[in-house]
């Protein structure tokens, strides 16, 4: 299991005018947490797409357990479990800390699946791809 934290600011235009985070929001974190975790690891999106594959958006979901305000900075936690196959799984957590303490405001997760970009058919993972994640899951 491989976690990467990334922190982020709920701005004025992801809240709604009491100043709460928007619900859709939270899959726009998801995918910058998704993003700066791929770049982290050395798997950026613009290599990916070079080399002829899209990730292309399968299945989402979020579940919501508190509110985030305007302002916040929160944590975005992104974390990969197991090596993927034709698909890739990422698994958020939303973060506020407050007094030392983490709370999780949302979590979720959502699956990209590996296209070949010319043939739009799916692919198995890049053994490229599975070597810089191996040795990251099998560490954790």
């Amino acid at each position: 299991m491989y976690n990467f934290d990334f922190a982020t600011r709920v701005e004025y235009v992801d809240t709604d005018k009491m100043g709460v985070m928007h619900n859709s929001r939270y899959f726009l974190f998801f995918e910058k947490g998704r993003t700066e975790t791929m770049r982290h690891i050395g798997i950026g999106y613009k290599e990916i797409e070079s080399k002829g594959i899209f990730m292309p958006l399968v299945e989402q979901y979020a579940r919501y357990f508190l509110p985030a305000y305007y302002d916040e900075l929160l944590i975005v936690r992104t974390c990969i479990k197991e090596l993927p196959m034709a698909k890739i799984q990422f698994y958020y957590d939303v973060i506020r800390s407050e007094n030392g303490k983490e709370i999780v405001l949302c979590s979720g997760y959502n699956s990209l699946a590996f296209v070949n970009i010319e043939t739009k058919k799916p692919l198995r993972c890049p053994k490229w791809v599975l070597d810089k994640l191996q040795p990251l899951i099998d560490s954790k």
